[in-house]
């Protein structure tokens, strides 16, 4: 039955050799297409391993097996792990000077775990109060309110409005007093659509 279903589908691509993740579906056969578990529906990530010398490059490498391999920007990472298993071993201000002395920004770690968030569709935000500083992990496009429920479900429910900061302007405010005191502050409702390092903070009622 999910075959003779997906005849469609296969007639306007998979027969052709194309992966299934980037063929055009409709709900239906998002729905057929999920239940079959096609391996060509997962999502990639291609790390490139390179030497050091290669890392200056990186950006230009990139591009290249972008082209050649057919995917997004996103889905490909040049990472040098023998770089990455030296960094691992320094304090953080040496890291920085290591990578500083190798002309890049940062670790090939860090670029990876932002390429993979971007190929899964997921963004993090933070809450910042007195004691602590966490960050939460949400699918890209959800609202405040939706983004609440992975505090705690309650928050959901009893959802009022969400005062929202971005992570520059909290940093060089120094937190919420003075970046509401400067006008950095803005009070969003349910239905604004978090965006990557927002950090907010919840006004739930009773």
């Amino acid at each position: 039955e999910l075959l003779s279903a997906y005849v469609d589908v296969e007639e306007s691509g998979l027969a052709k050799g194309i992966p299934a993740r980037l063929i055009d579906l409709s709900g239906e056969e998002k729905t057929v297409s999920k239940q079959l578990s096609m391996l060509t529906s997962k999502p990639i990530l291609v790390a490139l391993n390179v030497d050091e010398s290669d890392l200056a490059n990186s950006l230009k490498i990139e591009d290249k097996w972008t082209e050649e391999l057919g995917v997004q920007k996103d889905q490909v990472v040049v990472i040098s792990a023998k770089i990455e298993s030296e960094l691992a071993s320094l304090s953080n201000a040496e890291q920085l000077q290591y990578l500083k002395d190798l002309k890049v920004s940062e670790s090939g770690l860090e670029r990876l775990i932002k390429k993979a968030f971007s190929t899964l569709g997921l963004i993090t935000f933070l809450t910042a109060g007195e004691k602590e500083v966490r960050a939460w992990t949400i699918n890209k496009g959800i609202n405040a309110q939706k983004a609440s429920a992975v505090i705690h479900t309650d928050f959901e429910k009893k959802f009022i409005k969400a005062d929202v900061c971005s992570f520059d302007d909290f940093i060089s405010s120094g937190g919420w007093k003075k970046a509401r005191e400067l006008g950095k502050v803005r009070s969003e409702g349910r239905e604004y659509i978090v965006k990557e390092s927002d950090v907010i903070e919840f006004k739930i009622g009773s």
